[in-house]
């Protein structure tokens, strides 16, 4: 079995190394481009079209793959290969989204689909650097679910909205109420709930105990609360321009 595909590591990942910035790099790079060129993705229906298949393969490819790299190296567990954590749900929810242009899934991936992965990013869990499988399906398939999230609230007509946001994060909690339970049943730690991740992250300064349950909560809603201002500010600049176009032809006309 070749090296890049089996399960021993060979060298490992280094935070901020110069693959994990080049990572990044091409994360902000795709966000970029999708805000930029957002009128030519609603107006081109080609390019929307080869976009949006391009990120359903993409999302559907790493899922394929982390099973099949588990398999085949013997080395398949449910907490490390079975799509639960929120990344693993916001990348079915997003293939969804890209399959349906459902506004409630799009809402939720809005919500869920973005902030993770890029923070996910910022301070990776993974032990396999460049050029390895996991190394590439860790970044790629947070980087596609990032691009999802943001494409697809660009092209679609759904909205954000106060209610959508209460009425996400009511889902976020009927999920998380499940997966806590889950957590105890068999010894997994799906959504952190069961405790920090292995790297430093935000959430080490969360406290312990019931406490950090309560500001897990504040924190997640005012990611929530974070998500929505953005959408409010965005919407608000396209009005403007909107608005500011038309004066432009009104006065160019008379």
């Amino acid at each position: 079995m070749p090296e890049w595909f089996n399960i021993q590591i060979q060298d490992r990942f280094e935070f901020l190394s110069p693959s994990h910035l080049i990572m990044l790099t091409i994360l902000f790079s795709g966000i970029a481009l999708l805000l930029i060129f957002h009128r030519t993705l609603q107006k081109n229906n080609k390019l929307q079209q080869s976009v949006r298949w391009s990120l359903f393969v993409l999302l559907l490819g790493c899922e394929i793959g982390q099973t099949i790299w588990g398999l085949v190296n013997n080395n398949w567990n449910m907490e490390d290969h079975a799509p639960l954590h929120l990344c693993g749900i916001a990348s079915f929810l997003g293939m969804g989204a890209l399959l349906f242009y459902r506004h409630r899934v799009i809402q939720l991936v809005y919500f869920i689909g973005i902030i993770p992965p890029v923070v996910t990013l910022l301070t990776p869990e993974v032990f396999y650097s460049f050029p390895h499988f996991r190394f590439m399906k860790f970044f790629l398939h947070h980087m596609a679910l990032a691009w999802t999230g943001i494409f697809l609230i660009l092209v679609s007509s759904a909205r954000i909205t106060f209610r959508s946001l209460l009425v996400m994060f009511g889902y976020l909690n009927l999920y998380a109420a499940f997966i806590f339970f889950l957590n105890r049943r068999i010894g997994t730690n799906y959504l952190f709930l069961a405790g920090t991740p292995d790297v430093s992250t935000p959430l080490d300064a969360l406290g312990e105990g019931v406490w950090y349950y309560v500001n897990l909560e504040i924190f997640c809603f005012g990611i929530f609360l974070g998500m929505y201002g953005l959408y409010r500010l965005i919407t608000l600049v396209r009005n403007w321009k909107k608005r500011s176009g038309l004066k432009e032809e009104k006065y160019h006309y008379l």
